[in-house]
């Protein structure tokens, strides 16, 4: 039996906004209330009476008389048996993920910067909803992929929040994973002082999402914090405009070497771009520590460019010999003291 909680939602007359898994329970219900002689009105009383929801006598007769049929309307069923899938998809639905609904259907819409990750929602996606292949990875104008998929039992899923907090606590690995991918990465950079430092930042306005994974990273043996970022109300002044923060936005970061090591180790990144720059980091860490000599191979491999935002070390295509790496990296402390 379904719970209260669920019957207790508004529904139009006809049922046409029920979750089809409830929708599929009355669809038998009403059945049973007609073989014992029920008319269509008593039984539209029962059914709003004992279930809290109000279906039309027309809709009634149609599923009397087996015109239409819940079990066989086109809907991509969930199989919740996939649990770690399904929890990769409950991270990334928090992180980059969004629901829309309109006359069509329900949707479930991602939306990337990395091919790769949009490719591994598209699989997952397939998994959980037993398709055979995977979804289609498209291209926005801004250069971004999106996959969408039709599915009003998974929307339903999705936006109970007890189902994302259930996800999280059966498979925090995959969850955290797709949650990281899609609102975090990591962070290497050369302080004043010629030293090597690295993290791992996730921001969200749900302080205490981040403090679940923080919780759950922590039971990992990897070691967090969550503070806030910037207040609401603040104004940021982009090329694209002015605009202000409406709500407090925090951040997870993962800072301390041995922690860095072991989300590379237990979690990872599924983006190409994160992944190496995480694997270079570790790298570093693990062999040179956060010294003189390893803030110089980190100049070998990722070079500072000015004026490109936040990102501002990037990945050289081919990385430069010690003795090179060495110079840019004396030439680098010298800019730094001038600015």
């Amino acid at each position: 039996m379904i719970s209260e909680k669920l019957w207790s939602q508004k529904a139009t007359p006809g049922g046409r906004r029920i979750p089809h898994d409830i929708r599929v329970e009355l669809y038998f219900f009403v059945r049973e209330l007609r073989d014992r002689g029920m008319s269509y009105r008593e039984i539209q009383r029962i059914v709003e009476r004992e279930r809290g929801i109000k279906i039309s006598r027309s809709h009634i007769s149609y599923w009397i008389r087996g015109l239409h049929i819940p079990l066989n309307e086109p809907y991509n069923h969930v199989d919740t048996s996939k649990e770690r899938e399904l929890a990769w998809i409950a991270g990334m639905f928090v992180g980059d993920g969004s629901i829309k609904i309109n006359r069509k259907g329900h949707f479930l819409v991602l939306k990337v910067k990395d091919r790769e990750l949009a490719e591994a929602a598209a699989d997952k996606l397939a998994v959980v909803l037993g398709r055979g292949e995977r979804y289609a990875v498209n291209r926005m104008g801004d250069g971004r992929y999106y996959v969408q998929v039709q599915s009003r039992e998974l929307v339903d899923h999705l936006r109970a929040w007890e189902n994302i907090l259930s996800h999280l606590e059966r498979s925090p690995r995959e969850f955290i994973q797709a949650f990281l991918d899609c609102e975090g990465g990591p962070i290497g950079h050369i302080s004043a002082s010629g030293r090597f430092f690295a993290r791992i930042d996730v921001d969200n306005t749900d302080r205490k999402l981040l403090e679940a994974v923080s919780l759950k990273l922590s039971n990992m043996g990897i070691i967090s914090t969550v503070s806030i970022h910037y207040p609401k109300g603040k104004v940021f002044v982009t090329r694209k405009g002015r605009s202000v923060a409406r709500r407090n936005c925090y951040f997870l970061r993962i800072y301390r070497q041995d922690s860095i090591v072991r989300y590379w180790e237990e979690v990872g990144f599924v983006a190409l771009r994160k992944r190496e720059k995480l694997e270079d980091i570790a790298y570093i860490l693990s062999n040179l520590g956060s010294g003189w000599e390893a803030a110089v191979e980190w100049i070998r491999r990722y070079e500072y460019k000015r004026g490109m935002g936040r990102q501002r070390w990037f990945r050289r295509k081919r990385f430069l010999e010690w003795e090179d790496a060495l110079e840019e990296y004396e030439r680098f402390l010298a800019r730094r003291s001038s600015d």
